[in-house]
């Protein structure tokens, strides 16, 4: 397939105030590949929810087809988010309404954050489908509007796309195998459209979005889109070694040949981190764990690696000088305050000797 992300949603905006439905919106949001999130609250029960407004009516198919997936799902997971309703614009553009969540889009996220805080999130993506996989659940597609980053810098999910691992293609006529227009430039090319990806066909995906993340453009498009890639930046600062270690890690999660991608995303998140551990930049991959990272001071990667050119000399700071120079080892002898007061004692004894004589 041909199809790119598209940063630049050209259809008619919505009007704070509008009713969805029974939700009424509130506040635009971001604009995301599939279109614009919104702020909306339920008519009558006063629910704040978030509302995606898709761009293309060409997508309503795709949507229809998850929502009728995701029903009924049991299984609850604090960084994933079910549909909560759906419906279609005049224009016949489909919108759906997922629960609110803090935070904000993916997309927006990265452009101001690091190289490693970006590949960190790709190994949350690989933790929460494991995770998935292991409740029975897969995933169709992979759009890029769905996902969102949390206060804690989480990743999170809206999981319209997520499905039972063992169900084929939802069959409703004409609709099957639909895929949204933004889901269809990370499709696997070996996969079904519609139906549950198998461990490399989500491999393929995730590394797509990785390519998104760290390049700020995916691999069949010539250069970056939308907002600056600042992780541009820390890709140059990089030595050789870790630029081509990385380089090699994205170019194999998104080979068209599936024998030559990691086997699952266990093997692909354990990539990722061993990547992180060459370059100082250290991640644990514990249930949780990639969720709860340090903060970050700077712009780069925490600990950068070496330049492989010999730098010029590095002149520290009058802080960083001090707080590199080795700690002052107290003076020998009694302390200045003694010496004073026994100097003070001997001239008094002396002038009391002179007076009496």
């Amino acid at each position: 397939m041909t199809a790119t992300i598209d940063f630049d949603p050209g259809s008619a905006e919505l009007q704070v105030g509008e009713r969805l439905g029974v939700w009424r919106l509130q506040r635009a949001l971001s604009a995301v590949p599939s279109g614009r999130w919104w702020r909306a609250v339920h008519g009558m029960s006063g629910q704040a929810a978030l509302v995606l407004a898709y761009e293309r009516a060409a997508d309503a198919g795709a949507v229809l087809l998850r929502m009728a997936q995701a029903e009924g799902q049991a299984w609850t997971h604090p960084d994933i988010a079910w549909p909560l309703d759906s419906g279609l614009l005049p224009d016949g553009r489909p919108y759906v309404v997922m629960p609110l969540l803090e935070g904000e889009p993916l997309l927006q996220a990265s452009a101001s954050a690091s190289l490693r805080r970006r590949l960190d999130w790709v190994m949350q993506l690989c933790e929460l489908l494991l995770l998935a996989r292991a409740h029975g659940l897969a995933l169709v597609e992979l759009d890029p509007s769905l996902l969102w980053v949390g206060p804690q810098q989480q990743l999170r999910l809206h999981g319209l796309a997520l499905v039972p691992a063992d169900a084929g293609a939802l069959r409703m006529g004409s609709l099957q195998g639909q895929l949204s227009a933004a889901a269809q430039a990370l499709q696997c090319p070996q996969s079904s459209l519609g139906a549950p990806g198998g461990a490399q066909a989500q491999v393929h995906a995730v590394g797509m979005l990785m390519c998104l993340l760290v390049n700020g453009r995916l691999p069949q498009e010539a250069g970056p889109k939308g907002a600056t890639v600042q992780a541009l930046s820390q890709w140059v600062s990089l030595n050789a070694a870790s630029r081509a270690a990385l380089d090699a890690l994205l170019r194999d999660a998104v080979q068209s040949d599936p024998a030559r991608r990691p086997a699952d995303l266990t093997q692909l998140a354990a990539g990722i981190e061993a990547w992180l551990e060459q370059t100082g930049a250290s991640a644990g991959t514990g249930a949780g764990a990639l969720a709860a990272l340090p903060a970050e001071t700077t712009d780069g990667l925490a600990d950068p690696p070496t330049v492989p050119t010999a730098p010029a000399p590095l002149t520290p700071s009058p802080v960083a000088a001090t707080a590199l120079s080795p700690a002052r080892q107290p003076p020998s002898g009694p302390p200045r305050w003694l010496l004073s007061v026994l100097g003070l004692l001997v001239i008094g004894l002396a002038s009391w000797l002179l007076l009496r004589n």
